[in-house]
């Protein structure tokens, strides 16, 4: 199969659908033909005109980012500012551009989870779930090749997919039931419509007020047995993302649970207190927040771009192994 950009686009809106993104990011397609063949892709952190140069000299169609090169609106395409010649420039030389940002920071395995492995922690989980995008689906349909069906629920990642037969209906009628996550509904009902499983009132959805176990904010993870010195721990989280020095506040006497979100995440370091984290890693950390109410907490401030940079590598090994380019 001949790749095309829109398959780099379904693999990671597989990993990270757009329905999880926070409500002013803008992520996805932002440039570029879904159409267009993909020999060599490109993935960064932040789009910039050194970016573009890397990926005309390597001759690459395709560039992912984390950071989203377009925010707001745009009302016009030049290159008189940087941002227009970084478009201008793709655009010409038929250079795509796909993003994923905070779809990818709630994304299992997304950018918390590798910071949080960078970090050699274990049992890693989610530390904040509010993502209460899950939907009970019910399907009532006289098909008989049940496994059929039950296969195509647990492609769309269907969970706790089941059937029973319906008692007083002609034609050995079967009510399917099965926990979906709201952005793959969609999907869903156009595979079993094109399958001649839909019919009028076949059909329900219902939403779910208990969280979706695939997404959330942040990580939480332990070191084994009694854990390490706060000295070893911040001699840790330095060699781990290649810096000579991180900001922080606090104390503990050992680190043993910790949490950790990738760039600017201190509006999770009360949950991370509240989870009985003795330690929390994340970026831009403002003065007064560095001040806790409890006294045995570290709170760590290992920048934006390094806590975040790590996921570049995540991304580019999920394609490699993903595509044949």
């Amino acid at each position: 199969m001949n790749t095309q950009v829109r398959h780099i686009k379904d693999f990671i809106h597989q990993w990270a659908p757009p329905g999880i993104k926070m409500s002013y990011d803008n992520v996805g397609l932002l440039v570029g033909d879904p159409a267009a063949p993909v020999s060599r892709m490109l993935v960064c952190l932040d789009v910039t005109e050194e970016i573009v140069e890397e990926a005309l000299e390597k001759k690459c169609e395709l560039i992912v980012s984390h950071h989203p090169l377009i925010f707001n609106k745009i009302s016009a395409i030049n290159p008189t500012n940087e941002q227009g010649r970084i478009i201008y420039k793709m655009i010409r030389n038929n250079i795509a551009l796909l993003s994923a940002h905070t779809n990818l920071d709630a994304a299992l395995d997304g950018v918390s989870f590798v910071l949080a492995n960078n970090l050699g922690l274990d049992d890693l989980q989610f530390l904040d779930r509010q993502y209460t995008i899950s939907r009970k689906i019910s399907l009532t349909t006289d098909y008989e090749d049940t496994e059929a069906v039950l296969k195509l629920l647990n492609y769309y990642s269907a969970e706790e997919a089941h059937f029973y037969e319906v008692d007083g209906r002609k034609g050995g009628q079967k009510h399917f039931e099965a926990i979906i996550d709201q952005h793959n509904v969609s999907q869903l009902k156009n595979a079993l419509e094109k399958e001649g499983l839909m019919k009028k009132g076949s059909f329900q959805e219902i939403e779910m007020a208990t969280p979706s176990n695939n997404f959330g904010m942040g990580v939480t993870g332990e070191y084994p047995d009694q854990g390490i010195t706060v000295d070893e721990f911040l001699h840790l989280v330095c060699r781990a993302l290649d810096v000579p020095s991180v900001r922080y506040s606090g104390k503990a006497k050992r680190i043993k649970k910790v949490a950790v979100c990738g760039g600017s995440g201190v509006f999770l370091k009360e949950k991370a207190m509240r989870a009985g984290a003795d330690a929390f890693v994340t970026a831009d950390v403002k003065y007064h927040d560095y001040f806790t109410e409890k006294s045995d907490f570290l709170l760590v401030d290992a920048g934006h771009y390094e806590t975040e940079f790590p996921v570049v590598e995540a991304i580019r090994k999920e394609l490699a192994e993903a595509f044949e380019l």
